[in-house]
């Protein structure tokens, strides 16, 4: 009897005493090939076999199932897989370049097994003493712990390193939020300028609230209800460097429906006139739905995003406002939509953002907004005497 547990499949006494214990593991996801674990133990036959026992508990529970795949391999794939979910190409690519600058140089031929949360912390606190910003930290960190959780759904880790890695704290932010003086001095400094057109844009960006490349992708007919005035948002103008522009769904895929007033219809019927005098002069056809803010005499082609940022850069530094972007034009709308006593709800909804969100990250003069519920909160309290 103690002969055939010697020569058994899975142990083998290789010296009086010492054992090598063999499980198999299946077979490696990435290349296929058969895997086992194999383990050293000093002892009696009797623990010996004990030992084998809970070696195979460990694998059927799912331990020791790791891959050779590098974490460069797992980057390749995930970026693959992205792609597959219908992923942003700009959210890929600030992956990719956080990737590479950032986490490609220490990971990149690491076993994705072999990452432990210890090496995560150092990462983390080796680009902190670079002087990388917390954001950007908190950004290598996202982009790893994604990684990591697409690993362990495709089996090649039993868990995420990530999960106890911990980036720096953020810090808190006030948002910067144009008044209304702020906003009829950009408008007055772009009408005088060589580019009158960024006059209505910028119009149109505060009253609505949309991005930057959404106000890029608005289309003549297939985005505005001249009669009904609404403007539908369904679109988003990709701009990344060496790349042609491209069209996507908005940053969060919904399709938002804005009322217009009477004085953003008229802008805009007054930028669709332009395109058609503009085209008229070159003795070109207008694009059959041509985009409304556009540079080509056909209107076949949108403003890139990375152009309204440049001269929109310019226009602020002109007037002194060089702390307000373009997209502080939405932070505008959300603030004041509230301010004029609109829920948060409804003013989030005219932005395609959750609620919480919003009031997050969006909302500004938030002092003023506090106290103004610590009045009423205390005048009903003290039952207005």
């Amino acid at each position: 009897m103690s002969k055939e547990l010697r020569t058994a499949p899975g142990m083998r006494e290789r010296s009086p005493g010492v054992w090598e214990l063999i499980v198999e593991c299946g077979r490696d996801p990435v290349t296929g090939k058969r895997r086992q674990k194999s383990r050293t133990f000093h002892g009696n036959l009797r623990d010996a076999t004990k030992a084998r026992s809970e070696l195979l508990t460990e694998v059927s529970h799912g331990k020791h199932r790791g891959t050779k795949v590098t974490v460069d391999d797992l980057f390749r794939d995930w970026i693959v897989e992205l792609e597959r979910k219908g992923r942003s190409p700009s959210t890929i690519h600030n992956y990719d370049k956080t990737y590479r600058r950032n986490i490609a140089p220490t990971l990149a031929s690491k076993p994705v097994e072999k990452i432990t949360t210890k090496m995560l912390t150092d990462l983390y606190g080796e680009h902190q003493r670079r002087g990388l910003a917390p954001r950007t930290v908190y950004q290598i960190h996202a982009t790893i712990s994604s990684m990591m959780t697409q690993a362990c759904r495709w089996g090649w880790r039993d868990s995420n390193p990530a999960q106890w890695a911990e980036p720096p704290a953020l810090p808190n932010t006030v948002p910067v939020v144009p008044t209304p003086d702020d906003v009829r001095a950009l408008m007055r400094a772009a009408h005088d300028s060589r580019r009158p057109e960024y006059a209505r844009a910028i119009f149109v960006a505060a009253s609505t609230g949309v991005r930057r490349g959404e106000l890029c992708a608005i289309r003549r007919d297939r985005d505005i209800d001249w009669d009904r005035k609404v403007l539908t948002v369904a679109h988003n103008i990709i701009d990344l460097n060496g790349r042609p522009t491209q069209e996507a769904p908005t940053k969060n895929r919904r399709i938002r429906r804005l009322a217009i007033d009477d004085h953003t219809l008229r802008l805009l019927t007054e930028q669709v006139k332009m395109l058609e005098r503009r085209a008229a002069e070159v003795g070109v056809d207008l694009d059959p739905d041509p985009f409304v803010f556009s540079d080509s005499v056909d209107g076949s082609e949108p403003w890139r995003p990375g152009a309204v940022t440049l001269y929109f850069g310019r226009l602020r530094k002109r007037v002194g406002l060089d702390h307000i972007q373009f997209h502080s034009l939405r932070k505008f709308m959300e603030t004041y939509g509230q301010d004029l006593g609109f829920a948060p709800s409804q003013v989030a909804m005219r932005a395609g953002h959750d609620p919480s969100v919003a009031t997050k990250h969006y909302t500004g003069k938030i002092a003023e907004a506090d106290r103004a519920i610590a009045d009423g909160i205390s005048g009903l309290l003290l039952g207005g005497s």
